[in-house]
């Protein structure tokens, strides 16, 4: 708020002996939101210097990754930490546990518009700490010059093959995000996470789907040269500008690597990956990412604003231009319409393929190493060294198995 400017504006013969000094004028108070390098860069677009609550300035502080932004969150003090988090929304859920997320009052004509689902995970014992804003899930775009998109993976294996022989293509199917979005190549040949309970998305820990028969097999008989290492078939480390170049068939990521990919030149298709003979459904994380607010907020004074920020993001209008800024899918059902073709295909994949992204279990270490980093070592093991498939993928299940039991106790 701004304090009126006092003076006094004297008759003719007194303006020349007063002197006129305004007070002045006190600054907005500080918001500060800190996010990740994928959704930073779009809340600069349109949040920050935004006036959506008027005497408060919101700034947006970027990290370079989840890893650095997480991490900085869990030293964050009442001096340095912020007043607004966008992250995971599983991630304030966890923080919330510990007190350090403030619990949000959601208003009943915004929930009729927000997913049930989404609401769910950003719940915990009947209230909300998070708004969801976004769903974070992958898909896969297809390079239209190699041919029309495949109905199966054992199509697109075919044109692969094709091409790297008429040295068209070097790389088939490539994980854009590394090991996180590697889980539809993982479920294409037979193998994943963990499997479920029933017919229920609850996961069954003691299933673990690394080391599955059919994966074993289908690596070495499709993913593999005659050195014992890759073919080429599948990629996770920096693949991206493989296909960004026109030398991949296919990368599978979200909305927000669309950008590099038009800059590119690439005319594409967006699907979700189709099984090894296109009958059923592969999987892909789909997680929810969000805005919550943090205790720092009333450390600092600013909850009311904070609060006021927040309710302008889960309105029609705030959610709206969030995510035209992001290019990505919403859980705010009532603005589905106003996105772009290419977004709404992201969302009708994740509705049809999409596995709930359990944080608990797939960021737990029990076993020595979360399931990413595992994954990581075991494409390398695999597809870089050479070593042997079972052993490899035995190891690394086994890993997991521990991880996922102690896991699943957080969840």
């Amino acid at each position: 708020m701004k304090k009126t400017i006092l003076g006094a504006i004297l008759a003719g013969a007194l303006v020349g002996s007063v002197a006129i000094v305004p007070v002045a004028q006190a600054k907005d108070k500080v918001i500060v939101v800190w996010a990740d390098e994928k959704r930073g860069p779009g809340l600069k677009k349109f949040l920050e210097g935004n006036k959506v609550v008027p005497g408060y300035d919101i700034q947006i502080k970027v990290y370079a990754s989840y890893d650095a932004l997480d991490g900085a969150y869990q030293k964050a003090t009442a001096a340095s930490g912020p007043d607004i988090m966008l992250n995971p929304v599983g991630d304030a859920l966890q923080y919330a546990k510990s007190g350090k997320v403030l619990p949000l009052a959601i208003p009943a004509s915004v929930r009729k518009n927000m997913s049930a689902t989404a609401l769910k995970y950003a719940t915990y014992r009947d209230r909300v700490y998070a708004v969801p804003l976004d769903i974070d899930t992958t898909s896969m775009i297809w390079n239209n010059k190699f041919g029309a998109a495949p109905k199966t993976f054992a199509e697109l294996i075919e044109t692969f093959e094709k091409a790297k022989a008429a040295g068209t293509a070097t790389v088939g199917w490539c994980a854009g995000d590394g090991t996180w979005g590697a889980l539809p190549f993982l479920t294409a040949l037979g193998g994943g996470a963990y499997g479920y309970v029933g017919r229920t998305t609850t996961p069954d820990v003691n299933n673990v789907l690394l080391n599955t028969p059919a994966l074993i097999a289908n690596i070495k008989k499709y993913a593999l040269g005659s050195d014992g290492k890759s073919n080429g078939l599948f990629a996770w480390d920096n693949c991206k500008a493989a296909f960004t170049s026109g030398k991949a068939l296919a990368m599978n990521t979200g909305s927000w690597n669309l950008p590099d990919v038009k800059s590119a030149g690439i005319k594409y298709t967006i699907l979700p990956t189709p099984t090894l003979d296109g009958k059923g459904v592969t999987r892909q994380w789909a997680g929810y990412g969000g805005a919550w607010l943090t205790t720092f907020a009333n450390d600092h004074k600013v909850a009311l604003g904070a609060r006021k920020v927040m309710n302008y993001l889960a309105s029609e209008e705030g959610s709206l231009a969030y995510a035209l800024a992001m290019e990505r899918p919403s859980p705010n059902q009532a603005i589905t319409s106003k996105l772009s073709d290419d977004v709404q295909g992201f969302a009708e994949s994740g509705s049809k393929n999409g596995a709930v992204q359990v944080n608990a279990l797939l960021g737990e270490n029990a076993g020595g190493s979360n399931y990413y980093d595992v994954l990581g070592t075991v494409f390398k093991d695999i597809f870089v060294t050479g070593k042997d498939v079972k052993t490899t993928l035995d190891a690394g299940a086994a890993i997991l198995k521990a991880n996922f039991k102690v896991g699943i106790t957080k969840a």
